[in-house]
């Protein structure tokens, strides 16, 4: 780093430190401990605040929107407005307690640190019982600010596995194709609110209770999407009769047809999620150096080559086929 990035720097820290000063003292959060840490791969950062009396909340400091390091599925505009169409369904989000989206602050409820990750069978009932309202709460999908699945950054990173995995860019296109082509070949798949990263670092234990976080990404998908994040997670193994468990749950109020629908688009959607997060692992690693993602790769390819045996998939093991001839 030069000079002139040295005082930049130092002059941006100045800005903001100021400009959060200014946001506490309006918040009447002034005096409160803060305490930074980082909590995903975004622009964005967090801290806790903790007043004399034990009080806290949660700081959520992002890039505006109008900034050039806004990142696309992490704007803080959308933050807010999934908060409130989240909220409006009945959904445990956190309560926002101030804001300026001018500078990039929100200041929420503070959900602690407990997340659903070791707390058994009926803590994923429990995340299985939203699914299904964000699934058939009748306003779900009546909003919006909620783009396509297939439109969004995160279906659109399946690009990685191509580029990064077969290492030839050239079969980006067919790539997609490939999968249009089994999606073609599915019943028509229901689609739902989806939060796209639905996992258990997202869903907060509360004395019982779930609160849903980082959902600024919601999107309209496929009405499996996020069962299958929730099931499928790269990062523990979900026992299978939590699994199945869940998956009962999710289709007892399922129509024949639909039931018929969440069985051929769930290994599918399994699948594809595989993919992307295969190639993202290899992208974050070549790229930007993010080695610690490795750890995941084996285990999640033996997964992967054994879905790609599925008939459904034919398209996909056809094409990388005819690339490793």
């Amino acid at each position: 780093m030069n000079r002139i990035e040295k005082l930049q720097c130092l002059y941006t820290l100045i800005v903001v430190n100021n400009e959060l000063k200014h946001f506490l003292n309006n918040s009447g959060w002034d005096n409160s401990n803060i305490q930074w840490f980082s909590a995903d791969w975004s622009p964005r950062d967090y801290a806790r605040l903790t007043k004399d009396a034990g009080t806290s909340a949660i700081l959520l400091k992002s890039p505006p929107d109008h900034s050039p390091d806004s990142m696309i599925g992490h704007q803080i505009g959308k933050w807010v407005l999934m908060n409130h169409h989240f909220k409006s369904l009945g959904l445990n989000v956190p309560t926002i307690l101030a804001q300026d989206l001018q500078i990039g602050f929100v200041l929420m409820d503070d959900f602690g640190n407990e997340t659903i990750a070791d707390k058994g069978m009926q803590a994923y009932l429990k995340a299985t019982d939203i699914l299904i309202t964000m699934r058939d709460h009748p306003d779900a999908l009546n909003n919006k600010n909620l783009i396509r699945y297939e439109d969004t950054h995160v279906y659109k990173a399946l690009r990685f596995y191509p580029q990064y995995v077969l290492k030839d860019a050239t079969k980006t296109d067919d790539w997609f194709a490939a999968w249009d082509a089994v999606h073609h070949n599915l019943p028509l798949c229901p689609r739902a609110l989806t939060h796209i990263d639905y996992a258990a670092q997202n869903l907060m234990w509360l004395n019982g209770e779930i609160g849903i976080i980082d959902f600024q990404a919601a999107c309209n998908g496929p009405f499996v999407y996020d069962i299958v994040n929730l099931l499928e997670d790269i990062r523990r193994d979900i026992p299978d009769g939590i699994k199945q468990a869940c998956k009962q749950r999710y289709c007892e109020g399922l129509s024949a047809e639909d039931k018929t629908a969440f069985d051929g688009w769930y290994p599918v959607i399994t699948a594809q999620f595989y993919a992307r997060i295969l190639g993202q692992i290899q992208f974050l690693s070549l790229e930007k150096g993010r080695s610690d993602l490795m750890q995941y790769h084996d285990d999640l390819f033996k997964k992967w080559e054994k879905l790609l045996l599925l008939p459904e998939l034919n398209p996909i093991l056809r094409l990388i086929k005819e690339n490793n001839d």
